[in-house]
């Protein structure tokens, strides 16, 4: 399954080449390094012991994800603003906290897969730019992904990206859009919190 496999492939953002603090092909890289400093610390318990996973997400990926922009994407424009303030808030926390459960079972599941980052298209002073990589596997398969990133405040922050041509946030519409439509706000989000409760 495409989705299930997007999913393995998200934590595989380091490279073995330097970039530019500039560029967001740094901002990726410098982040992925301190993301698989911690992993290997802890490879041998990472599957047993996941709060090792929650924190390195929330210490060092979240903060260069628009997870804002991620759940205003996902709820829809429409929805998103006739949400309250409050309503916006909790489903954005809701949404996160999926977010971090949906990438600790990849990210336990490290074993020292590579990626390649292709050269940048475009000018970097465009506010939105991909980031084209390759992902090199142990048996030789070659896998391409995509970051989709906007410059906000003079930083970079991932707000999609896709594998093989299928998008994260396209998924998650897949598997909320029926709910969204046909269930107000605030059962949406009480799904949510039940999805990601602690077991």
């Amino acid at each position: 399954m495409i989705f299930k496999r997007m999913l393995c492939c998200f934590w595989m953002i380091f490279a073995s080449q330097l970039w530019a603090q500039s560029s967001p092909a740094g901002m990726l890289e410098n982040t992925s390094q301190r993301i698989i400093a911690t992993l290997k610390q802890h490879q041998g318990h990472l599957q047993s012991n996941h709060a090792v996973i929650n924190e390195v997400i929330r210490a060092e990926l979240l903060p260069h994800v628009d997870v804002q922009g991620m759940s205003r994407s996902v709820l829809g424009r429409a929805a998103w603003m006739s949400a309250t303030a409050a309503e916006k808030t909790a489903f954005t926390q809701a949404f996160t906290a999926l977010v971090i459960r949906t990438y600790a079972g990849p990210l336990a599941e490290y074993s020292g897969e590579t990626v390649t980052f292709l050269p940048i298209r475009g000018s970097l002073d465009g506010r939105f730019l991909r980031v084209n990589s390759i992902i090199s596997r142990s048996n030789g398969q070659q896998i391409p992904l995509s970051y989709h990133v906007v410059c906000q405040n003079d930083e970079w922050k991932i707000y999609d990206f896709s594998v093989e041509g299928v998008s994260l946030l396209q998924s998650f519409r897949s598997q909320f859009g029926s709910m969204m439509q046909h269930e107000p706000l605030q059962a949406v989000i009480e799904h949510l919190n039940k999805r990601t409760a602690v077991s």
